[in-house]
C-alpha cells in the first residue's frame, strides 16, 4: 500500500500537465505573443503613415501562374528629425550578361540611380517631375510639402483608384511646410514598365494631381492625367495641360483682342526700341500692352508685359501657387518670326 500511494504521487503532476495541454494547447497559449506582434508591426507602419500591404511590395500577376514584383517599398520617414523605419532592404540588382562574353563572366552591379519628386507645395497640386524614367533597380524618393498628399499606385484605365496589391505611401502631413524636414517615403522600382500614381487627398486626383514611372508614347503622363480628369474631375483638362483656351475652364470665352486705338502709331519695325503704347487706345481686358527691344548685334528680345488675373484660367482649376512668372529671353530669330 505504501508503495502504491508514492507512485500515485509521483505520476499526479504528470497527469496534471497533460490535463492542462488538453485544455490550453501550446499554440493557443502563444496567440497573445502573436498578436503582439503583428501589432507592433503594425504600430511602425502607423508611426510611419505607410500603408504596408503584402509586406510593402505591389506584387502582379503576370499570367501563366506567374507573378512580378513591381516596386517595393523600402524606407519612410515622417520628418521633422524622427527616426527613419525601413520596410524592406533595398534589393541589389544585376545585368544579364550580353551574348559573346567570356565564360563566367558576369555583369557588375548595375548602378541604381535615385529620382527626387516633390509633392504638393508651392507648385501646386502637382508632382515635380511628374513623370521619371527609371530603370529595374533605381529609387525614388518622395518629398512631401504642403499640405496633405499620398503617392498611390493605380492603373492606367482608373487613374484615380487605388491598384488592389499596389503601393501607397500613406497620408503624409506637412501643413504650411511647417515640418522640417519634410517627410519622405522611398519607394524602389523593380520592372521598366509603366507604373501609375496619384494623390488620394480629396479631390486632388481629379485636378489632375498624378505621376507616372516609365510612361510611353501609347500611355504617357499626359493622356494618364486626362484621363483622371475625366474620371473624378470636371471631365475637361485645364488650359495649362493641353485643354481649351484661358477662361474655358471657368465657362467664359477668352476676350476678344482689341481694335487698335484711333490714332495710334503703327506697329514698331522687327528692330529697335518699341514706342510707348497709346494712351486713349481701349486695351484688351484682363491685359496692360507690353513693350519690347531687340538688341542689335546681341540676338535678344527683352520684352516685359502685364496680365491680370483674368487673364489665366480658373484658380479651381489651377492649385494653389500655380500664378506667376520668371524673367527671360529669346532668340531674334523667334521674336521675328
Amino acid at each position: 500500500m505504501k508503495f502504491s500511494a508514492a507512485l500515485s504521487l509521483a505520476l499526479a503532476p504528470l497527469a496534471l500537465a497533460k490535463a492542462v495541454n488538453n485544455v490550453y494547447p501550446a499554440e493557443r497559449r502563444m496567440e497573445h505573443k502573436k498578436g503582439a506582434a503583428a501589432a507592433k508591426g503594425a504600430a511602425a507602419g502607423a508611426v510611419a503613415g505607410v500603408a504596408l500591404g503584402a509586406g510593402g511590395a505591389a506584387v502582379i500577376n503576370a499570367g501563366a501562374g506567374g507573378s512580378v514584383t513591381q516596386i517595393i517599398l523600402v524606407w519612410a520617414n515622417p520628418g521633422g528629425g524622427a527616426a527613419t523605419t525601413t520596410m524592406n532592404q533595398q534589393v541589389t540588382v544585376t545585368q544579364t550578361v550580353t551574348a559573346g562574353a567570356p565564360p563566367g563572366a558576369s555583369a557588375p552591379p548595375a548602378a541604381a540611380a535615385t529620382h527626387s519628386v516633390i509633392v504638393g507645395g508651392a507648385a501646386g497640386l502637382v508632382y515635380t517631375p511628374a513623370e521619371v524614367k527609371a530603370k529595374k533597380g533605381d529609387m525614388v524618393i518622395f518629398t512631401f510639402m504642403a499640405a496633405n498628399h499620398t503617392a498611390t499606385q493605380s492603373t492606367f484605365d482608373k487613374p484615380c483608384d487605388a491598384m488592389p496589391g499596389g503601393m501607397d505611401s500613406g497620408f503624409q502631413l506637412n501643413a504650411n511646410n511647417t515640418v522640417n524636414p519634410p517627410p519622405q517615403v522611398a519607394m524602389q522600382v523593380m520592372v521598366e514598365t509603366p507604373l501609375w500614381f496619384y494623390c488620394r487627398q480629396s479631390t486632388h486626383c481629379g485636378k489632375g494631381m498624378t505621376f507616372s514611372i516609365n510612361p510611353t508614347a501609347e500611355k504617357s503622363q499626359a493622356i494618364f492625367q486626362s484621363k483622371a480628369i475625366a474620371q473624378k474631375g470636371t471631365g475637361a483638362p485645364s488650359a495649362i495641360v493641353g485643354g481649351g483656351a484661358a477662361g474655358a475652364a471657368n465657362g467664359t470665352a477668352p476676350p476678344a483682342a482689341a481694335p487698335p486705338a484711333a490714332g495710334a502709331p503703327p506697329p514698331p519695325a522687327k528692330s529697335g526700341a518699341a514706342p510707348p503704347p497709346a494712351t486713349g487706345g481701349a486695351a484688351a481686358p484682363g491685359m496692360v500692352q507690353g513693350i519690347g527691344q531687340l538688341t542689335p548685334g546681341a540676338g535678344q528680345c527683352i520684352c516685359a508685359v502685364s496680365c491680370a488675373p483674368g487673364s489665366f484660367p480658373a484658380v479651381a482649376a489651377q492649385g494653389l501657387g500655380a500664378f506667376g512668372g520668371m524673367p527671360g529671353g529669346m532668340p531674334a530669330d523667334m521674336a521675328e518670326a
